[in-house]
């Protein structure tokens, strides 16, 4: 049973449940009743009734956790194609004239998985270290052509050519440095610090001496000439 109570001195009334006694300071306002003294409201299923909900601080947005930025050491797994190599003469030289070399590489894509996800690595050639196995090494920023590309005669010098000063068998190689970028499910391509060097096959350039002999014409018009054998 309910019961109506008007507090001494004040206007208003105050709703009590019967058989309980009202202890309420003297206000205008109606004061509501709960039976266990406290209540809590479920602030978002009453945001559009509760005033004091909406003035509640909204709850911070949710960061994606942070990675530690992919390495090389993360890429092992990928690993860039073989470079080819080839010399120009084929196989031989001649002592004090320029050999040239090609190194056979560029860009590509490997596929593979990383974290467990479907990726891939793009390699670019950056760099190229010869070492021409004689003593003697050269680091180029282009991987060389052939004189006819070029546009050049035969035993003309290059970016990438080597004189050998004497005579003997030696083994041309080169290392290629490549520039790595990664992505996953096919996103956007992402570099990775750092350079990955590949081994390119070798060559080996037989060097032998050339004696100069003095023609009586021009052998490329008479190559029956004695002088021209």
């Amino acid at each position: 049973m309910w019961s109506r109570s008007t507090t001494p001195g004040g206007s208003s009334e105050v709703v009590t449940p019967a058989g309980r006694t009202n202890t309420s300071t003297r206000s205008g306002k109606q004061v509501p009743y709960y039976p266990n003294g406290t209540i809590t409201f479920n602030c978002m299923a009453r945001l559009a009734t509760v005033a004091s909900c909406r003035s509640q601080p909204k709850p911070p947005s949710v960061t994606p956790s942070s990675y530690n930025p992919i390495t090389l050491e993360d890429l092992a797994s990928f690993i860039p194609q073989q470079a080819s190599l080839a010399s120009q003469p084929r196989g031989w030289t001649v002592v004090n004239l320029d050999t040239n070399f090609i190194a056979g590489a560029s860009t590509h894509v490997v596929g593979g998985s990383l974290f467990g996800r479907s990726a891939e690595v793009r390699f670019t050639p950056h760099a190229y270290d010869w070492n021409y196995g004689d003593g003697s090494t050269n680091s180029s920023a282009v991987p060389g052509a052939r004189w006819d590309v070029l546009g050049v005669r035969e035993f003309s010098p290059t970016a990438t050519s080597h004189i050998y000063r004497q005579e003997g068998s030696f083994t041309t190689t080169v290392v290629v440095r490549y520039g790595a970028e990664y992505r996953i499910a096919g996103g956007a391509w992402i570099p990775v610090s750092g350079e990955v060097s590949s081994a390119a096959t070798a060559v080996v350039t037989t060097v032998q001496s050339a004696d100069t002999v003095l023609a009586a014409r021009d052998c490329s018009n008479a190559r029956g000439s004695q002088t021209c054998r």
